[in-house]
């Protein structure tokens, strides 16, 4: 197995081992954490769920909702993850994404410029 589809393997949910959409959206009706959902599918699935593809997942099932082929979004804040309908939900979700953007960018411009420094100074 080449590392390419190694590593797609790793970011492929296990949709063939049982209904792993249902089961997700069974488990997030409320929020959950990811350790927690992490320990549920494994006690389910008997698989360790590595939190790459959790993220993958979720990109995926948002960008669907995004291209309008479903009014379900997963929403991601402090309190962990959620499958939800809710608009107030949704925004507050997309608020959090804003957020940890803003501090991304933050902390590339700061390496930036202590890259700067240290190419200037020898």
């Amino acid at each position: 197995m080449n590392e390419k589809h190694l590593r797609n393997t790793f970011l492929t949910p296990p949709i063939e081992k049982g209904d792993f959409n249902e089961f997700i959206k069974e488990n997030l009706k409320d929020w959950i954490t990811y350790a927690n959902l992490k320990e549920r599918i494994f006690n389910e699935y008997a698989i360790t769920y590595p939190r790459r593809a959790w993220n993958k997942y979720i990109e995926v099932k948002n960008q669907s909702f995004c291209d309008g082929e479903t009014d379900m979004y997963i929403a991601h804040s402090n309190k962990g993850y959620k499958i939800t309908t809710n608009k107030d939900e949704i925004k507050s979700s997309v608020n959090h994404l804003h957020t940890m953007a803003l501090n991304m960018l933050s902390k590339e411009s700061k390496v930036k410029k202590a890259l700067n420094r240290s190419v200037n100074n020898g």
